[in-house]
């Protein structure tokens, strides 16, 4: 799938820095994998099953599994299409630490969310993009509800394809989430933290760039403020207009 504009942006390394990591680590984990028999992966996935990970002190997982595919090449291609085209759309949109938190943080939001229902329902084992793909895809959707994406052959617009991908993520990896009422839960939670992240319903004002003035936006009036107090003391020292012509 590809996204189709009227005047696609040309696109370079230099400005989505984040994506292109996110994509050497995901093609370097997979070649590992794949002449290793899942050695490095079988350490990055991510089982949540409360007891036995708690047990583990394996604390690095919730933010490694992303990156394992299991030398399944479908899933890999399927994550990076979206990572590329989604994602790069993301980062030019937000800047790559916004991006990187958002990325990581819907994965991370969907593995606790197993990991909180295990007790109840079964546990699950967080691999590849769980909660992370659909996420850009909402994420996209609601920033360009109207854009016109090419799926295979049929144009479709943002916001009916985040409703499928939302679809696909319930009924297609099940497996992945543990149950079909898990996987309803953490797929639907991720939708709406998504959705608000990217509509600035969340507060998050380091990280957002129209939730509330940054550190530099601040500074940056600040000095305008000093400036215009500096124009306002000079102006009032002039007495009347033929002081404007005096020489100094």
């Amino acid at each position: 799938m590809r996204p189709s504009w009227s005047s696609l942006p040309k696109r370079s390394g230099s400005e989505t820095p984040a994506v292109y990591a996110l994509l050497a680590l995901c093609g370097i984990v997979f070649l590992i994998d794949f002449y290793t028999h899942n050695a490095l992966g079988s350490v990055l996935v991510w089982p949540v099953n409360s007891l036995q990970w708690f047990a583990s002190l394996h604390y690095w997982q919730p933010f490694t599994f992303p990156f394992v595919h299991f030398s399944q090449i479908f899933y890999l291609l399927t994550d990076g299409l979206v990572l590329y085209f989604f994602g790069s759309s993301l980062e030019r949109s937000w800047g790559s630490g916004r991006f990187l938190f958002f990325f990581f943080a819907t994965g991370l939001l969907a593995g606790l969310i197993v990991l909180a229902l295990s007790p109840l329902l079964s546990g699950g084992l967080m691999v590849g993009m769980v909660g992370s793909l659909v996420a850009m895809v909402v994420a996209f959707a609601a920033l360009n509800p109207y854009a016109t994406v090419v799926m295979f052959i049929f144009p479709l617009q943002a916001r009916w394809l985040a409703a499928l991908a939302i679809v696909f993520e319930i009924f297609g990896r099940t497996g992945t989430y543990g149950s079909p009422a898990t996987t309803t839960i953490a797929v639907l939670a991720v939708t709406a933290f998504s959705w608000a992240f990217t509509t600035n319903r969340l507060a998050l004002r380091g990280l957002s760039r129209h939730s509330g003035p940054s550190f530099k936006e601040r500074f940056d009036h600040w000095q305008q403020r000093r400036r215009m107090r500096r124009w306002q003391r000079r102006v009032s020292r002039i007495e009347r207009p033929d002081d404007l012509f005096k020489d100094k």
